[in-house]
């Protein structure tokens, strides 16, 4: 006998949870990812390196300029180009625009809900409408930032190999919607200051970032236990695997330990980084190192919008239009490295070249694959011991808890298994 959640609501992409229950005890769980496959790695290859930024960044609607980021910083590894200060700089700060875009949608249109006991996030603007267009405009602020850099909000087209097609003369008119955007951000915080979080920690996951000289988001080697894994040794430390019953890879380390990518680990394993704003927002909330209740995600994602608000107003201030948006980017036969911290956590590239710079193989490693088991792990901790289950209790409990982790499905799916068939064995009816 099973209990099942068939369509999972409020994460982005689609998915099930599978309970199976022995004696109306549970025996196990599957949390079932059904959205077909991307193959974008597969329609890599064979075309030029150029297309990487652009093609990649379909993947996920959400994070497209973490694609992209670590999509170039594979590719300028593979042919050992160095990017100017000011270059990185500006990446970095549209980075910060995807992260305010992304944790706004997640913490006001799907993950607060839940705390107000309401189905959507119409039924909380009836609650509290204030809330609601406090986060309408802290998003807006990241999308304005993706779109000034990039051309456009979705799937942005100015990220090249070796910097950007083009930059604007100034960043001035960004100033004004930031700072007010920090504001609200600020004023959220008072009002999360109030919720009531489940008593529920995350047992024996291990917290993997990435570790640079500022809080991570752009680059760097990743961080475990307190070892420097180097974006080419990852592989080496971590494995992807298939299941059965999804279309989305797992992911454990070789030694076959559960670890978590995202907010709470680049909180736990960065906190000192944090902006001096951004670390009193924490101290408000109650927040330090180390966080293990994936509930309190919802904090850490407001600690990091206003770390990235803060931060992307210093850079707007500072912005000079560099003398050259790219640099020269030669192909040769080769392979690249990249990784970056998309909102949800680390994101893997590896890319294989020819001396022209065609495509021969492409990997990628997005962070959902990465955090599967661990939401797998919380679910099993949270239903083992409880009898009778019905849909209706796994609707109440089980879906925050997988809604608290952000999944992003979408993203994730690129596995299907295929398996050929004789064809002279079956006749049409």
């Amino acid at each position: 006998m099973k209990v099942q959640i068939e369509a999972l609501t409020r994460v982005e992409g689609e998915g099930s949870l599978e309970v199976f229950l022995r004696d109306g005890k549970p025996e196990s769980l599957r949390l079932s990812i059904y959205e077909p496959p991307r193959f974008i790695e597969g329609i890599l290859k064979g075309k030029p390196y150029q297309v990487i930024p652009d093609i990649t960044a379909r993947i996920c609607g959400i994070c497209p300029v973490a694609y992209q980021m670590s999509g170039v910083q594979a590719i300028e590894d593979a042919f050992c180009v160095k990017i100017p200060e000011d270059i990185e700089e500006i990446r970095r700060l549209m980075y910060f625009g995807e992260w305010v875009q992304s944790h706004a949608l997640h913490v006001f249109f799907l993950h607060l809900p839940d705390f107000f006991n309401v189905p959507s996030i119409i039924e909380l603007s009836k609650i509290d409408k204030g809330l609601v267009l406090a986060g309408m405009e802290i998003k807006r602020a990241g999308s304005l930032i993706i779109q000034t850099l990039g051309g456009r909000t979705s799937h942005p087209v100015s990220v090249v190999p070796g910097g950007f097609s083009a930059l604007p003369e100034s960043l001035s008119e960004l100033k004004e919607t930031l700072e007010k955007a920090l504001e609200k951000a600020l004023w959220t915080v008072e009002k999360l200051k109030a919720l009531n979080f489940p008593d529920f920690e995350l047992k024996e996951v291990l917290f993997v970032s990435l570790i640079e000289e500022d809080y991570p988001i752009l680059k760097g080697d990743i961080y475990l236990e307190g070892v420097r894994v180097s974006p080419k040794e990852f592989k080496s430390v971590f494995v992807e695997f298939e299941v059965p019953y999804s279309t989305a890879k797992h992911a454990m380390t070789k030694d076959g330990r559960v670890y978590l990518v995202g907010p709470i680990a680049r909180f736990n394993n960065a906190f000192e980084k944090l902006s001096p704003l951004a670390i009193e927002t924490a101290h408000k909330l109650s927040l330090e190192p180390m966080v293990k209740n994936p509930h309190k995600g919802i904090l850490v994602r407001i600690v990091e919008i206003v770390h990235a608000l803060e931060r992307s107003i210093r850079i707007v201030k500072d912005y000079k239009k560099p003398q050259k948006s790219k640099v020269e980017v030669v192909p040769k036969s080769s392979t690249g490295y990249g990784v970056s911290e998309a909102p949800r956590g680390i994101l893997w590239h590896s890319y294989s070249f020819d001396s022209e710079g065609r495509i021969l193989s492409a990997d990628i490693v997005p962070p959902t694959s990465q955090n599967q088991r661990a939401i797998e792990l919380s679910l099993w901790e949270l239903i083992k011991d409880r009898e009778n289950l019905k849909e209706d209790w796994l609707r109440d409990h089980a879906e925050p808890v997988i809604r608290s982790f952000d999944p992003c499905i979408s993203c994730a799916t690129h596995f299907l298994k295929v398996s050929l068939k004789d064809a002279k064995k079956f006749t049409l009816a």
